[in-house]
């Protein structure tokens, strides 16, 4: 199955400033912040904005790359993607995404921006493996990680204090040969050896 740019429904691009309106009611959202680790915490217009700044510097000095899921028929931001903690050294980073609202969610949209965004942690930064940790209540997420073809790793046993208990998190991760593989099968052809 061969699938240029074109036929994707969603590409990535920076962030805004601006995007901090939107992306304030995403985080505000139940739904987004029971299937997160983190603590539960109600974010205002102002520190949405603070952190969309920070994440603007961040992604220029190649701490993270935080990018905005846009949908192409609409030019609506849906969600964000990010590599985070990038280690250029070991050529590691880690990985999250979300998907802002309901309408949204359950479509493929995560999995395609998760795509090109591997292609671009790989590819262009050279990156040897990504990973994640996932909430173990957070089902629908764990579904996509093992469609997209993460590798289970392990379990970290206890590790997020969640809705009046202790909860594990399940740690996946995909190398860069394993990207490079599914990359072929979905673009049909191969990146630069490495």
């Amino acid at each position: 199955m061969n699938k240029p740019d074109d036929s994707f429904h969603v590409y990535l691009r920076a962030l805004e400033p601006a995007d901090a309106e939107i992306t304030c009611r995403w985080r505000n959202d139940e739904t987004y912040r029971r299937g997160v680790e983190s603590m539960k915490r109600y974010i205002s217009p102002e520190t949405e904005k603070r952190w969309i700044e920070q994440a603007i510097r961040d992604h220029e000095d190649l701490k993270a790359a935080r990018f905005g899921i846009v949908l192409k028929e609409s030019g609506e931001l849906i969600g964000l993607v990010h590599l985070s903690k990038i280690d250029l050294v070991n050529r590691h980073a880690n990985v999250g995404s979300l998907i802002g609202e309901d309408r949204h969610r359950g479509k493929g949209f995560v999995s395609e921006a998760r795509f090109l965004l591997f292609e671009y942690g790989f590819m262009e930064l050279g990156l040897e493996c990504i990973s994640t940790r996932i909430l173990e209540t957070n089902t629908a997420s764990i579904r996509s990680a093992e469609r997209f073809g993460y590798v289970k790793e392990g379990v970290l046993r206890r590790r997020v204090y969640k809705e009046g208990a202790f909860r594990n998190l399940i740690a996946y991760s995909m190398l860069r040969e394993e990207f490079m593989k599914k990359r072929e099968e979905v673009r049909g052809e191969q990146g630069p050896a490495g």
